[in-house]
């Protein structure tokens, strides 16, 4: 099987290369050169394809003649697992990645479009940037090498990867990554072809939103891994490769924010411009810190040059596009933007800004480290202690913009009844902040952050109301679904920016009421803690085929509530020798209670830590709101729909007609 993926490798370095230059080409409007290129580009997947294939197989059977294979799977892994370990090495990360650009690359191909030359540019340099992906793996991170050692058994994965999390994590990120490419093709096909109208961000809208949103769902996933897995208490260190997945995500709501704006007012067209293609090349970057070894991190690879190939190829993004942008400068003029304050185009840029801001805080806090010790030869690092110290002020920045936009419009003032209404849900707003004071919430930040967030869902809310008022139908619910129904993309974003003020109101909570104590205690013994009453029965030891699990057994009962049982472990895998923590958490809306078993002490005893995490369980809601809400935004509306297929019938009725010319004879 080896040899087969070896060919097949090879075969779609060729084929997407071949592709790649025919779509960039200037004659490739031709049929000729169109039926090339098609060709090349089935050819192409179809070898990333069996070549990923292959691995697969290879993995979940235990080849060991494949070196990845003995590198990352092991007999004493499930399958899934050995599965999951397609995504964990260099080579088979990048062949995953490789094949899902090529994916979007035949779905771009094949899906009707308003502009065929624009679209055919794009396609033509995501299948350069596959190509790019392909050469990386011939020449530097083979997935197909062989095993120059006889092995029965692998290496297998790292305990802290054998998670149900990371069966998806890192798949999804990578989807995300591959998916931001086709709005930086589009930009990038724009600034080259001189179409500085708004049709390519039309066209690169939904597949924005897709991204945007797959993206977010990979940070969320990652943060809940680091929550059960890493038993720390926490979900989010500011890891600097946590932070190059999260680069991507700031610029990227930048970009659909500011890409809104040229569409309805024709402003930020330079900004629009430059977002998208930071937000392609960030991704690159992200694979960069994995990749090169700068930095030490439980989510990096080791040390190798592929990182530096993708900061080259990083760079080629930012230069080649930055150049077409200021060649392109003159025909990207904008109005200037109105003089009063509240309207949606200040919010927009006042957003750009924050966002803009706090990836480059994020950033440099990131770099601090490798230039500090490339430039002194002593590192600096700086803690999370630096980012929670930026993050309030911008955060509540958004989310003030967030709360009131659905009462504004573009290029207009505020209307008369928009004022009532937003002076109605800021009295309600406050009213919420004061029942939290009340309530025992005391810090500044966590009281701007709950206020903010009733208030953006009642500006939400007040929004629909008075459009739905508006129709005057005399059935109030029949006026509702036709309201909903005629704005859904609207009422979707809105019902998005509740979805963050969710997360941000679980950020606040957990962040600023964490409680955390160690105890030692013996088998039968009980305590209070924080309104919990906590009685450690027993320590239970068993071995199963590939780890030793020593397991405590809680019997907690919260004030006024049932009781649960709560089995904190520790997990001595066998092969690796490597000890890991494996928490247990009983969680409400009000708290999550978290327990970590440090040790085992001997006749019973063990080390535990409980902490007290407040409003976790708002993280995760507001994740599924704004997921659920960015696919309803994204969907094609049905106008959309019978314009594609018109589309469709009107090719097939001129391919017909030419054809029944070819075949006319002569008079």
């Amino acid at each position: 099987m080896r040899p087969l993926g070896e060919t097949c490798l090879l075969i779609s370095l060729v084929a997407t290369g071949y592709a790649a230059v025919l779509s960039l080409w200037r004659g490739s409007s031709s049929r000729a050169v169109q039926r090339l290129t098609a060709g090349a580009t089935v050819i192409g997947f179809t070898s990333l394809t069996i070549t990923i294939t292959v691995l697969c197989w290879a993995l979940v059977t235990r080849n060991f003649h494949f070196e990845y294979v003995a590198q990352y799977a092991s007999r004493l892994l499930p399958w899934q697992y050995c599965f999951s370990a397609l995504w964990v090495g260099q080579a088979g990360s990048l062949l995953l990645w490789a094949w899902m650009t090529g994916l979007l690359a035949v779905v771009l191909r094949i899906v009707p479009t308003r502009d065929v030359g624009l679209r055919d540019t794009s396609f033509g340099l995501v299948m350069a940037n596959v190509c790019f992906l392909v050469v990386v793996m011939v020449f530097a991170a083979d997935p197909m090498a062989a095993n120059p050692i006889a092995s029965v058994e692998g290496g297998g994965l790292s305990p802290l990867l054998q998670h149900p999390s990371m069966l998806i994590h890192p798949p999804v990120v990578f989807f995300a990554y591959a998916l931001w490419t086709v709005p930086g093709a589009f930009a990038l096909a724009a600034l080259w072809l001189g179409r500085t109208d708004a049709i390519w961000t039309q066209m690169a809208r939904p597949w924005a939103l897709c991204a945007w949103t797959v993206l977010g769902a990979g940070l969320l996933l990652g943060a809940n891994w680091a929550y059960q897995e890493l038993g720390w208490g926490g979900y989010w260190g500011w890891d600097p490769v946590e932070n190059g997945s999260l680069l991507p995500w700031l610029t990227g709501t930048a970009f659909i924010h500011c890409a809104m704006g040229w569409k309805y007012r024709g402003r930020f067209k330079k900004t629009t411009f430059a977002l998208a293609l930071a937000t392609c090349a960030l991704c690159n970057f992200a694979t960069f810190l994995t990749r090169s070894g700068i930095f030490s991190s439980v989510h990096a690879f080791s040390e190798s040059p592929i990182g530096w190939m993708f900061l080259a190829f990083m760079g080629g993004v930012i230069l080649g596009g930055g150049a077409l942008l200021v060649h392109r400068r003159h025909t990207l003029h904008s109005p200037p933007l109105p003089s009063y304050l509240f309207a949606r185009e200040s919010c927009v840029l006042v957003a750009t800004f924050l966002l803009s801001a706090l990836t480059i805080v994020v950033l440099m806090g990131t770099l601090v480290a490798p230039i500090s010790k490339l430039a002194t030869g002593r590192m600096i690092q700086v803690g999370p202690g630096f980012y929670n110290n930026v993050l309030p002020p911008v955060g509540l920045g958004l989310l003030t913009m967030t709360a009131v936009v659905p009462l504004l419009r573009w290029g207009a003032p505020i209307t008369a009844s928009g004022k009532r209404l937003l002076v109605i849900c800021v009295i309600i707003a406050v009213a919420t902040a004061g029942a939290s004071f009340v309530a025992g919430v005391h810090d500044i930040t966590a009281f701007g952050v709950i206020g903010l967030a009733a208030l953006t869902i009642c500006t939400f809310v007040a929004a629909v109301w008075q459009s739905a008022w508006r129709r005057q139908t005399g059935q109030p619910w029949l006026a509702l679904g036709s309201t909903l129904t005629s704005g859904r993309r609207k009422y979707a974003a809105y019902a998005i920016h509740s979805g963050v003020a969710c997360v941000a109101i679980g950020i606040a909570g957990s962040s600023l009421g964490t409680q955390r104590q160690e105890f030692t205690l013996a088998e039968g013994e009980r305590l209070q803690w924080q309104g919990h009453d906590i009685h450690y029965v027993r320590l239970d030891q068993r071995q199963l085929p590939d780890k030793l699990v020593a397991e405590a057994v809680l019997e907690v009962v919260q004030a006024g509530g049932p009781a649960c049982e709560l089995r904190p472990a520790r997990h001595l895998h066998l092969l690796q020798n490597e000890w890991t923590s494996e928490v247990a958490i009983h969680s409400t809306w009000s708290h999550d209670f978290y327990t970590i078993l440090n040790a085992g002490l001997g006749d019973g005893r063990i080390a535990i830590t409980f902490v007290l995490n407040p409003l976790m369980r708002w993280i995760w809601l507001g994740g599924y709101i704004a997921a659920a809400s960015a696919v309803v935004a994204a969907w094609p509306s049905r106008r959309v729909s019978r314009q594609h297929a018109a589309w469709v019938v009107n090719s097939r009725s001129r391919i017909q007609q030419s054809g029944e010319l070819r075949h006319r004879p002569a008079a």
